[in-house]
């Protein structure tokens, strides 16, 4: 996980330097020749977002592509009877929001801070002029959109096959490759609410399912944070045997 430099301000401690190198690190522009990502960061402007606090709106114009510096993020919809729904969980070092840069004009979705967040933003017309002009980013950026429109079969299709206590373990166990980077344990913090909507199901039933298996010393069940205790356990939950 990428933290911050040390500084006063979260804010103005992500230097050129400090930007350039989270960038090398971002799917989208390690294909990038180290002088491009130099460019690129000096064209990023650090953003402080407070826990909680919306970095967008569905349905604001689509004019800046975000990349989650430090801090996580969630990506919800709002249905028709007024309920936000998780889409996606956003780790530092992640893109989101980049639809502009491909011409979107709206945002199709919201972007909200769960934790304490610094979001580095880019005008959406420089994203796009680097589209241009570097057909390695090009298709580092299609070879995202693959990569996110796989996750997104495979949670339909859990939907349709999968019992709730796989698609719960499942989800887990896809969450916390991203928090593990660099030896960090093998938790994730998330509410039982975000998980439920994550999984499809309701709060009781994610709130059971997780209860259970904490008696079980599968996992470690806080109020926002879950712990994997015994993975090889968990991997058999979601159908996918031991490991």
């Amino acid at each position: 996980m990428i933290a911050a430099p040390p500084h006063t301000s979260p804010q103005f401690a992500w230097t050129v330097e400090a930007r350039a190198a989270l960038l090398a690190t971002v799917p989208f522009f390690a294909p990038l020749p180290p002088a491009t990502i130099g460019e690129l960061a000096a064209l990023f402007r650090a953003k402080v977002v407070p826990r909680g606090e919306f970095v967008f709106h569905e349905g604001q114009p689509a004019d800046t592509v975000h990349i989650a510096a430090t801090g996580r993020l969630k990506i919800i919809r709002t249905t028709a009877e007024g309920r936000q729904v998780v889409l996606r969980l956003i780790q530092p070092a992640e893109p989101f929001g980049v639809s502009g840069g491909w011409g979107a004009v709206a945002y199709p979705a919201s972007a909200r801070a769960l934790d304490h967040a610094v979001v580095l933003q880019l005008p959406a017309r420089e994203f796009t002029r680097y589209l241009h002009r570097h057909p390695a980013l090009a298709l580092a950026v299609i070879n995202d959109i693959g990569a996110r429109l796989r996750e997104a079969e495979e949670r339909i299709l859990d939907a349709e096959t999968a019992n709730v206590e796989e698609r719960i373990a499942r989800t887990l166990l896809r969450l916390v490759v991203p928090a593990t980077a660099g030896g960090a344990a093998r938790s994730v913090a998330l509410s039982r609410q975000d998980l439920a909507d994550l999984t499809g199901t309701t709060l009781s039933t994610a709130s059971r399912v997780l209860s259970a298996w904490h008696r079980r010393g599968v996992i470690l069940a806080l109020r926002e944070r879950v712990t994997i205790l015994d993975h090889a356990a968990l991997a058999t939950l979601a159908g996918e045997g031991g490991g």
